[in-house]
């Protein structure tokens, strides 16, 4: 019953990434990506690196249950059209480093 319900949460997690919707966040506004954020609850958002030709990915949260098994939810921030570092909050996993190491 155990493996049952480990496959079915695994299951849904799986196609909630499926199903995340992904944004160019230099084409809109930091309010429209907080916007995008609270109606999807998860999204993802693509934006140029610093490295010429290079796109980096962020998946933004609007709240902690969206990072079940995928870490803690943290702060960061990615460049919009109208700031360039609009704040966010992701998923990031503990690296079992320092005060976050697990015993």
């Amino acid at each position: 019953m155990k493996t049952i319900i480990i496959f079915t949460a695994v299951g849904m997690f799986s196609a909630n990434a499926m199903a995340m919707s992904a944004y160019n966040s230099k084409s809109m506004t930091c309010a429209a990506v907080h916007e995008k954020m609270a109606q999807e609850g998860s999204i993802v958002l693509r934006y140029p690196s610093h490295h010429p030709g290079m796109m980096m990915y962020s998946r933004t949260v609007s709240n902690s249950m969206a990072c079940l098994g995928q870490g803690n939810m943290t702060s960061a921030s990615i460049p919009t059209s109208d700031d360039a570092s609009c704040k966010i909050k992701t998923c990031s996993f503990t690296t079992g480093k320092g005060s976050t190491k697990n015993h």
